[in-house]
């Protein structure tokens, strides 16, 4: 029986305020909190945290109540899904606060919709960032670890980033007034230490900088392959004719399609089409890329996934159409701070509470210094950011044309509580907005319908030494099969007193991103049993896995669990992406894109999110959900 069945039938038709308010997992969740306790957790010292079996060991610092979406966070959500908030709702205590704008999420969106209505209002106006986790950033967190006497960070999801381009205006803006950084500099490994070739971020060397640094591919029968892209994959196992079909897939600049209008003819097909039915690929091609897709962008196969979404990220037979060429060496790579993306959105935040991080207004406080929590949420503040604050109903006082506040209500500490606003901005996953919006107009909510969604598990595994990746010579791993598919360490970015080191004697961190693909499937069947994996195993389960899995891979090397492992922090994203299906992005039959109708708000409320952009990352949710503030303040 999947998870999804499992939580059906165990939830009372009739959910009470206790129901909601227990705090503990319900159905297969409940059975995975008297799991066997994980390896790890026997060894854990008084400081990292362990919050229960599901969610399982979530470092130290800041950010180690909140490493993804954990069990309480998971089952808030699911109770939402459900149906059962809209009657919590009525039982609310009403705060009497009323603020000017109401921002639903603390991720790149919330934040970029907040500086907006700061910009404009300054100190004059009131904003609330509403979240519902233990430490904002969305999915822009990190993880934090102390080995051996060294802090170590990881992303927990979104990371990668590049300098200011000068197309971007209200990210480029946001990055000039915060004091982002312009400048960066990476550890250099310690004189003859090591050799290998290591990027600057977790993620790039999955395919776009592959070919810059040392990657190495696993086969379970015949071993390593060091850099099989530098000599046309002749070392890998695979036979001729799919070997070539790979080089004509990822180096091919054939346009199979000459219109001006590519991008509708790109979208009006399936990425899996355009490789077969266009190309005339071996479906093997398509299976290798479709861990690249689901963990990168999609969280889904090929087969369900618009070719125009993969345009977006320039992927193999698409480059033709005038996306940016991966094989091109003047191209910059993505850079990360130590955490990922989470040291970009510190900046915003301090930005806009500027007590809310300890220390100065440098770049490096900013980045180590640990979070004020007692400053986010004052009267005073123009902005203030709630967090632990699940939002279960948004709805106008009143019919909409007519209503002057909206009213919001969320829990937060064993309480349901309500509060008024002129206005309110969802920047939030659709999931979530289209079940707590509860005078949703039919269109946007036939709208959000078309709306699906892939999710990633990312790991980050604390490793005491890498010597075994200095042996082997490379510092990314592909493999296809087992547990995961992609995993890489990155050269750390330099950033004061507290430097992580790059020298494979020493400690750092190795980032896993796990797809969960299910190709062959529809799209809505995919999203499901993709999600029922990623949640129906307990911490101690992965944890199994992922040992095994390195074992398999470095135990020739001189790689030992028990020694070489400190830590494994899971971070599960049951949304991570958008999974646009053929026609999201233009429409279908003259019918315009769902996501073009829910951009267009209604009454007092606004919807900003990357999901609503061309594609998720940090760029566009600055892009969107400072658009939805910007449309809702026009009006008001």
């Amino acid at each position: 029986m999947s998870s999804k069945k499992k939580l059906s039938s165990r939830l009372s038709t009739e959910i009470t305020r206790r129901d909601f308010l227990g705090g503990v997992l319900i159905g297969a969740g409940a059975a995975l909190l008297s799991a066997p306790a994980p390896l790890f957790a026997a060894k854990a010292r008084p400081k990292e945290v362990f919050s229960d079996p599901w969610t399982g060991f979530g470092g130290v610092g800041d950010y180690a109540r909140s490493n993804g979406n954990t069990a309480a966070v998971s089952q808030a959500a699911h109770l939402i899904r459900d149906g059962h908030a809209p009657a919590l709702a009525e039982t609310a205590e009403d705060t009497g606060e009323i603020f000017d704008l109401i921002v639903i999420g603390g991720g790149f969106a919330g934040h970029a919709a907040a500086f907006q209505f700061h910009k404009k209002h300054g100190v004059d106006g009131r904003c609330l960032i509403l979240d519902n986790h233990p430490i904002f950033g969305g999915e822009a967190k990190q993880n934090e670890f102390d080995v051996d006497g060294y802090r170590l960070y990881g992303p927990q999801c979104s990371n990668g980033f590049g300098l200011p381009t000068g197309r971007d205006g209200l990210s480029d803006e946001i990055w000039k007034v915060t004091g982002m950084p312009t400048g960066f500099e990476f550890a250099e490994p310690a004189f003859g230490s090591s050799k290998v070739d290591a990027p600057l971020d977790s993620f790039e060397t999955m395919y776009w900088a592959e070919r810059r640094f040392d990657t190495g591919y696993f086969f379970k029968d015949s071993g390593w392959v060091k850099n099989p892209w530098r000599d046309e994959l002749r070392n890998t196992p695979w036979p001729d004719g799919f070997r070539k079909d790979m080089i004509r897939a990822f180096e091919q600049r054939k346009k199979y399609y000459q219109g001006d209008d590519f991008d509708r003819w790109l979208d009006s097909m399936s990425y899996k089409d355009l490789l077969e039915k266009e190309m005339g690929l071996d479906p093997g091609v398509a299976e290798f890329i479709d861990p690249i897709l689901a963990i990168s962008s999609y969280g889904l196969s090929s087969d369900v996934i618009s070719a125009y979404a993969a345009y977006l990220l320039a992927l193999p037979g698409t480059t033709a159409y005038g996306s940016f060429d991966l094989l091109d060496p003047s191209r910059e790579v993505s850079f990360s701070f130590p955490g990922g993306n989470a040291g970009y959105l510190r900046h915003i935040v301090r930005y806009l509470i500027p007590d809310a991080i300890e220390g100065g207004e440098s770049s490096e406080d900013t980045l180590n210094n640990a979070v004020n929590f007692t400053a986010l949420d004052r009267p005073e503040n123009p902005v203030s950011e709630r967090l632990e604050a699940t939002v279960i109903d948004v709805r106008h006082e009143g019919p909409v044309d007519s209503a002057d506040y909206v009213r919001v209500a969320y829990y937060q500490d064993g309480k349901v509580r309500s509060l008024r606003a002129k206005a309110a901005v969802l920047s939030i996953g659709g999931w979530v907005a289209r079940n707590i919006v509860s005078d949703l107009p039919v269109e946007i909510a036939a709208a959000y319908d078309e709306f699906h969604h892939g999710p990633v598990l990312v790991v980050n595994v604390a490793l005491r030494n890498w010597k075994f990746l200095d042996r082997l010579g490379i510092s990314s791993a592909r493999w296809f099969e087992g547990f995961g598919t992609f995993c890489s360490i990155r050269r750390p970015m330099i950033t004061g007193d507290s430097q992580q080191p790059f020298d494979p004697a020493k400690p750092t961190v190795m980032t896993f991103y796990v797809p969960f693909n299910y190709p062959g499937h529809g799209i809505k069947e995919q999203g499901v049993l993709a999600r029922n994996e990623l949640l129906s195993k307990s911490y101690a389960e992965y944890e199994t896995e992922i040992r095994q899995q390195m074992t398999r891979m470095f135990g020739s090397a001189g790689f030992d669990e028990q020694r070489d492992i400190a830590g494994i922090v899971l971070n599960r994203w049951g949304h991570a992406f958008i999974a646009p299906q053929p026609g999201f992005y233009f429409g279908k039959d003259g019918q315009p894109a769902p996501k073009d109708v829910v951009r267009k708000g209604f009454g007092r409320i606004q919807f900003g999110h990357s999901e609503l952009g061309a594609r998720m990352n940090y760029r566009n949710a600055i892009t969107e959900g400072g658009r939805a503030a910007d449309q809702v303040m026009a009006k008001f």
